[in-house]
């Protein structure tokens, strides 16, 4: 008898012979393939992958913003201070660049002078304040600039 792929089974009831058709290479149906595991790690080594590369983007964009965030309350202090000095009655008449001790890696500006806004009711009462934040981040310079207004009191 060849073997075609088909094999007589007897069964044992009623002993009468079927034939049933059945692959020479018989693959159980509880168990997975060799093919179907590697198909499977494929898949999922690219997913790793690809959630991998995002980790260094987002790391570099945390870090990116944990410097945004301390440069902006750097300059916010610095604001905070020239406002302080400016409304003092001996510094009012005190223009020009007011000289900042560095914090940390940023370089700090300050510059106090009189708006160039037209119309002014009162010119003479109002200064303009611009504090500028500078440091380098991966090689590329950055800045952060505030810029605010004091008013001084009338006496």
């Amino acid at each position: 008898h060849e073997d075609s792929g088909m094999s007589a089974v007897r069964s044992s009831e009623c002993g009468v012979r079927s034939v049933a058709l059945h692959s020479a290479f018989r693959i159980p149906h509880s168990a997975f393939s060799l093919i179907e595991v590697i198909i499977s790690l494929a898949i999922l080594s690219v997913g790793v992958f690809g959630a991998m590369r995002v980790f260094p983007v987002g790391l570099r964009a945390s870090q990116r913003s944990e410097l945004i965030s301390r440069a902006s309350l750097a300059a916010a202090r610095t604001m905070e201070s020239l406002k302080l000095q400016a409304l003092q009655p001996d510094a009012w008449e005190t223009l020009g660049e007011t000289p900042w001790p560095p914090e940390g890696p940023f370089e700090i500006r300050a510059i106090v002078d009189l708006p160039s806004v037209e119309g002014l009711a009162d010119p003479a009462r109002l200064k303009r304040i611009v504090v500028a934040v500078s440091w380098t981040q991966e090689g590329r310079p950055r800045l952060l600039e505030l810029v605010s207004y004091v008013r001084r009191p009338s006496s």
